[in-house]
């Protein structure tokens, strides 16, 4: 490989480089033969189309033109877009395609609205990859419009699909389509004050979440100074009131937008607010004018540096702030596994495994199952950092959790079958493990990096840089008393095997095999301290304990113990150490005075197990109970050695004392604090006087009538009257909290290091916070209610709008879009007329339709109208046709379309859609969702594809180069292979049975598929599509998991712009979206065209996907550089150059190939098959699993997440089905007909058709439907949460607001159902 970036892995390019290319040649040609299938079916004129209306691209410029072709018309922008992005970033080439179309479509057509608008969603589509809906639907319009001076304008109208173009493509649309209107000689936008008052009422009003929501002060800022107006479509319900008809504000027939404009508030919120660097890095370079305004926002949620408000200088603090964010919204169900911060939450381990990144995280399985079996491949957790939330997956090579058992004992659990022996035992899961994420992850999320715990793999990287010389090598064996020969070839840094050297790739294999040889390396505690003092290697796990977690006020009573121990068979006993421990204990007063801080830190629980109990559980040193002592039968002596000890003629003595270490730093630890309580308490009173002054100054400036932005001012201005002296002794205070903070990050680890001579480093430097997210997902996506046929019956199917039951009325009334047959001359509402040529013969006509005009109504935006149509004998035509001896039963239609031209599709597919029980999806294509999880490595047999079947797709040889002759290799992942969830297998299966009885029963041509079993399936070609996109990738089956959720190549999932957070997506074989899919049958409104395949990428270049796909890790493994560099928590930028990135490798085979992992995942599957939140039957359930386990989780308060959960879950649900019951509909039962108020007759007065004619005419027969009317929102829907309120208050008990709003609740709701009426009451109730 030519490379000049020393940190990227070495791999086999030319052997990769001929995969590739093969890769992609077979693609290409099993595409052909799908797409040459399709192609002829749909010449024969059955669809919406002679053609298939999902068109291939192979790059983003080919798919922005397909895209957006109906904004082109005509123009091609396929070979200018492609030569930009070759040679500058993807945002010029936006912004410099964008100008180019607007130039050329006005030079066309002399229309300037039509020129920017074609030019702004062309650079809107190549910035959002030219996949997602945001281009079509996000922007509604662009008008030129006119100041109060007459002067023109650019007015762009968006509208709420642009979220999903994220802020920098909102704020980038701004800038491009001012350097259109520039272009074109357009005006800038001068607003008037109502219309700049009106921005400021819609943020006040809008509910939906912004990441961003700017206070009023910035607000003018950006509208007044905006060279273009943004504009917005109304998207809430919610009407303006103090600004409600502004001019400029209004639709294109100049009525008055009234309601939230969703869109402008996104565009300003999170586009210009948050993306200002960005926008300005684009207008300092092109040297645009006008946008000067955008500086202010530049450093928006950046810290700035200097002297706090007290004069004392800041200091770089070592402590990891806190961040408690994925806390606010606690579900009822979801467990909380860890609170932000808390040691024994999840420890953070920095890695890959060949199942992580893009947002999933590694998890071991037993912790897996041991969190209450609500963690499962494919769970979302919603996580303190590095991201907000990761999909789960397993990951043999890092810890499980620790357990505290019944009978004393305290043990890592290694397996499941361990933990499923002892879990019984278990009355404290005191550890949750290890968490593995990557790099990467805190690139992606531009997070600061937190220290790395010292672990065999800092340890393994310390030993590969220092063991540069073959003597060193030699040495080495001798202390682990082993001969050379037994240990890797060669040495781990940068030597040869022999004279003449090997190759760069053989070097890095090599490297890795020292890496690996040295992190899983089994010694005794002699040579890991000899390591210790002849390498520089830190004190490796297991010896080096959790010392940061220990509060050194303990280790007198630890060291007291250990003076008193003895060793037998060398195990140490400390006596008497149980002696007055159990379980259900609780020690009031412990021994020890109180700390400075007031209390000691709960998660120390030392007031139920005592002070040399909790110190042990808190570093972390295994144990057990023989009778009255404690016993630790290994890894004890990290222990002795780290508190000044040693051991001589078999007892522990004292090496170095800690007396006076201990005292001296308590002593100053003290005075700190009495320092920083009189700081808070001057800063208090400080803040108590301004508040008075302020408040009067407030009330002043009301009276006088100020506006809300002067009273701030006014009464700001007269809290800064008060000067702030500042601390008495700045430098005394700047100590002291430098000391305290120091304190929290080490605390015994800084004694350590002083009583030891070895290298210690910190093992728990970061715990991770967590809870549970949304459940994986693995099932049929459908519409609800589920759908066979795209076909429209009304209310004639009755409640379960069945086909059958309206084609038994025999001619039925419904809404469809007028047609004229070619041939009969004849209405028909279908693509092929349905009419008879001779009566009573079923055979009918079958020519092509056509489109006719519709009879009044023409501002209507869907084009259908009351038609008569004889469904019975079309169903039965359509029997015969098809070959069938009956009709399925149960074929489920929809009541209406809410297309366009509101044509329904052939009715035959819905016919066959059901005889093989298929479901169908709006855009008439049949999907599988699955939870979104990555995969780079792969075993033939956990996919259960046989290595020979993978070998004639390409896999032929395995990541070291050898050939492919085991089921037991690994092989590594091409981009666009994907691993579907067993549980998909029927559903495809079934979806192949229909798409080969379409072709051969509706099309007259072969079956394509033909298979039989899950086995069948592997090499055939699917589309993988996201929700809320409009491009489908292009994927091959190869194998399937047991795993709820899909497995594929983190390329793959970018390309669809996803990642793997917990997000879901959907497959449906190729075949059947070219046959079915239509753009004729997508809904008419905002936001239709998404989650529909209007493209398919038929390739992945990854410089041409989702960024965050380019933050993958593909090393093997970090070196000592990355680990030391931690310890300051830098930001990712500033040490990127040490690390493997994908972004490294663009441009060549190692951007899709070459990946490397750091850590193992073990079997794909392993851990729960579901979660439990999916197997736990009621809510009742789920919530007091939940509780149970956050009772057993040491960095969790189950109080705290009883209150939570009634808070943001309970109280809101019940508050809401409140408000639902008192503005409920009543619905039929019949006919499913819907009124505001109960019929005064008390039943169903629709009047339902019986025959032929118009619903209430008198062209046919009718009658009053007569159905009993019930109410849409029952009673037991607003109790449903009570009762598990009151139990859980009970059992786990919450604080007195929270038990006043829930009594509040309740009696709310008691009044709503009970009988208020005042009962007359006379003494003698009394009596």
């Amino acid at each position: 490989m030519n490379s000049d970036k020393r940190h990227v892995a070495e791999y086999d390019e030319a052997r990769m480089s001929a995969e590739r290319a093969s890769y992609q040649s077979w693609l290409d040609r099993r595409a052909d033969e799908v797409f040459l299938i399709a192609d002829e079916a749909k010449a024969k004129g059955l669809d919406f189309s002679d053609e298939v209306e999902i068109p291939r691209t192979t790059d983003l410029a080919s798919r922005t033109e397909k895209l957006l072709e109906e904004y082109l018309d005509g123009m091609s922008i396929e070979d200018d877009l492609r030569n930009l992005l070759l040679t500058t970033d993807r945002e010029t080439a936006a912004i410099e395609i964008a100008l180019d179309v607007a130039r050329r479509m006005y030079a066309r057509n002399n229309d300037i609205a039509e020129a920017i608008d074609s030019g702004l969603r062309v650079g809107l589509g190549v910035l959002t990859e030219a996949i997602l809906v945001a281009p079509l639907d996000g922007i509604g319009r662009v008008r030129i419009m006119n100041n109060a001076d007459g002067s023109e304008f650019l007015s762009i109208d968006f509208a709420g699909p642009i979220r999903a173009a994220g802020g920098t493509g909102q704020a980038l649309s701004v800038l491009i389509g001012d350097m259109i209107r520039r272009e074109l000689g357009i005006g800038r936008y001068i607003p008037t004050t109502p219309e700049v008052e009106r921005v400021k009422e819609e943020f006040g009003l809008y509910r939906v979440g912004l990441q961003y929501k700017p206070p009023p002060e910035e607000i003018e800022v950006i509208v007044r100074a905006c060279p273009v107006m943004i504009n917005g479509e109304e998207t809430e319900k919610q009407e303006c009131a103090g600004y409600k008809e502004v001019r400029n504000i209004v639709n294109p027939n100049n009525s008055p937008r009234t309601r939230i404009r969703g869109g402008v508030l996104l565009v300003i919120g999170e586009g210009l607010c948050l993306k200002a660097p960005k926008i300005q890095k684009h207008t300092e370079r092109l040297k645009i004018p006008g946008w000067d305004f955008i500086s202010e926002f530049t450093t928006k949620g950046k810290q700035e540096s200097g002297e706090g408000e007290d004069g004392s200088q800041y200091f770089h603090r070592r402590e990891i702030p806190k961040n408690g964010k994925y806390m606010q919204d606690v579900i009822a169900g979801r467990p909380v596994f860890g609170e932000p911060g808390e040691p024994g939450s999840f420890r953070l381990r920095y890695g890959r495994s060949r199942a992580t990144g893009l947002a999933a995280a590694g998890i071991n399985p037993v912790s897996m199952q041991a969190h209450g079996g609500f963690l499962s491949v494919g769970t979302q957790m919603k996580t303190e950092r590095p991201g907000k939330a990761c999909a789960v997956t397993p990951c043999v090579d890092i810890d499980g959790p620790t357990v505290l058992l019944r009978d004393g004992s305290f043990r890592r659990i290694s397996t499941v079958e361990e933990w499923e022996f002892c879990s019984a035992e278990v009355i404290t899961i005191w550890d949750s493990g290890e968490i593995l994420s990557g790099f990467g992850e805190f690139r992606e999320n531009n997070m600061k990096l937190v220290p790395s715990g010292y672990n065999r793999d800092w340890w393994a990287s310390d030993l590969v840089d220092s063991l540069d010389h073959p003597d060193k090598v030699v040495t080495f064996a001798q202390i682990l008393g082993v001969e050379r020969s037994e240990m890797p070839l060669g040495i781990p840094f940068n030597g040869a095997i022999e004279r003449g050297g090997e190759s760069s790739l053989d070097r890095s294999w090599r490297q890795r095999e020292w890496f690996l040889y040295l992190r899983d390396l089994d010694m005794n505690w002699e040579s890991a301290r000899v390591m210790n003092m002849e390498y520089g290697a830190a004190v490796p796990p297991p010896w080096n304990l959790w010392w940061s977690d220990m509060p050194m006020s303990f280790a007198p009573t630890v060291i007291g113990a250990l003076l008193g121990s003895s060793i037998k068979d060398e195990e140490l006993w400390l006596h008497d150490g149980a002696a007055v421990w159990s379980p259900d204990a609780f020690i009031e007063d412990i021994g020890l005075p109180t700390p400075s801080t007031g209390v000691w830190p709960g998660w120390t629980m030392v007031h139920n197990h005592g002070i040399l109990k909790s110190a042990l559980m808190t570093l972390g040193i295994e144990h057990r109970h023989e009778g009255d002592d404690i016993v630790m039968s290994s890894n004890w002596e990290g222990l002795v050695e780290g508190l000044g000890l040693e051991v001589h003629n078999g007892a522990v003595r004292i090496a170095v004392e800690a007396g006076p270490h201990i005292d001296d730093r308590v002593s100053r630890i003290r005075k700190a604090t009495d320092i920083m309580t009189q700081e808070d308490a001057r800063l208090e009173d400080l803040e108590g006087r301004r508040a008075i002054v302020r408040m009067k100054a407030e009330t002043a400036a009301r009276q006088e009538g100020l506006g809300i932005a002067d009273t701030d001012a006014a009464g700001k201005a007269a809290a800064d009257e008060i000067e702030n002296l500042g601390p008495v002794d700045k430098d005394a205070l700047r100590k002291a909290r430098m000391l305290i903070d120091e304190h929290e990050v080490d605390r015994s680890l800084w004694l350590v290091r002083r009583l030891s001579k070895l290298r210690w480093e910190d093992s728990v430097p970061c715990r991770v916070g967590s809870r549970m997210g949304r459940p994986e997902k693995a099932g049929v996506r459908e519409m609800k209610p589920m759908v066979h046929a795209l076909y429209p019956i009304g209310e004639n199917g009755g409640p379960q709008r069945l086909l059958g039951q309206a084609a038994g009325k025999g001619v039925i009334r419904v809404e469809m879009g007028p047609r004229l047959c070619d041939k009969c001359g004849q209405e028909s509402p279908h693509l092929r007329c349905h009419n008879r040529l001779a009566s009573g013969e079923a055979v009918e006509c079958g020519g092509r339709t056509q489109e006719s005009k519709r009879r009044g109504g023409q501002f209507r935006h869907r084009k259908g109208q009351r038609t008569s149509v004889p469904l019975g004998g079309i169903l039965e035509v359509k029997r015969r046709v098809l070959g069938l001896d009956r009709v399925p039963k149960r074929i489920k239609a929809v009541k209406g379309l809410v297309s366009i031209d509101q044509t329904p599709e052939p009715i035959e597919k819905g016919i066959l859609r059901a005889k093989h029980e298929v479901s169908v999806f709006r855009d008439g294509t049949s999907r599988y969702d699955m939870s979104d999880v990555p995969i780079t490595h792969f075993k033939p047999s956990e996919i259960g594809t046989p290595w020979n079947k993978l070998h004639d797709l390409g896999y032929s040889h395995d990541i070291f180069g050898a050939p492919l002759e085991s089921d037991e290799q690994m092989l590594e992942l091409f981009p666009q292979d994907f691993v579907p969830s067993i549980l998909a297998k029927s559903h495809l299966l079934n979806t192949c049975h229909f798409v080969d009885d379409l072709l051969v029963r509706f099309y007259g041509m072969e079956p394509f598929y033909e298979v039989s079993v899950e086995s069948d399936l592997v090499g055939h070609l699917a589309i993988g599509l996201a929700p809320h996109t409009s491009g489908g990738v292009l994927c091959r089956i190869i194998g399937w998991t047991g795993a709820s959720a899909g497995y594929a190549h983190p390329l793959f999932h970018a390309a669809k712009r996803r990642n793997c957070d917990g997000d879901e997506d959907s497959l449906m074989m190729l075949l059947d979206g070219l046959l079915n899919f239509s753009r004729s049958i997508l809904p008419a409104g905002r936001g239709g065209r998404m989650d529909a395949p209007l493209v398919l990428s038929t390739r992945i270049n990854p410089s041409e996907i989702d960024k965050e796909a380019l933050n993958v890790d593909c090393s093997w493994f970090y070196n000592r550089a990355f680990y030391e560099a931690t310890k300051s928590q830098p930001h990712p930028s500033e040490i990127e150059g040490i690390v493997d990135l994908v972004t490294n490798r663009l441009g060549a085979v190692g951007e899709i190939r070459g990946y490397g992992w750091t850590h193992d995942s073990g079997r794909l599957d392993t851990g729960p098959k579901n979660s439990s939140y999916k197997t736990l039957k009621t809510m009742e359930d789920k919530m007091l699993a939940q509780l149970a386990l956050g009772t057993d989780l040491r960095p969790v308060s189950a109080q705290r997440v009883a209150s939570q959960v009634i808070e943001s879950h309970f109280l809101p649900d019940l508050r809401g089905n409140l408000m639902a019951f008192t503005r409920q509909k009543v619905r039929c039962v019949k006919c499913a007909y819907s009124y505001r108020r109960m019929p005064l007759a008390g039943k169903c007065i629709q009047t339902v058709s019986v025959g032929g004619g118009l619903v209430g005419s008198r062209d046919g027969d009718s009658t009053l439907c007569g159905g009993n009317v019930v109410l849409t929102v029952s009673e037991g829907a607003v109790r449903k949460y009570i009762e598990i309120t009151r139990n859980v208050i009970e059992r786990y008990g919450v604080d007195d607001y929270t038990k006043q709003r829930v009594a509040w609740m309740t009696d709310s709701v008691d009044s709503l159902f009970n009988d208020d009426t005042v009962t007359v009451m006379t003494l003698n109730d009394f009596v």
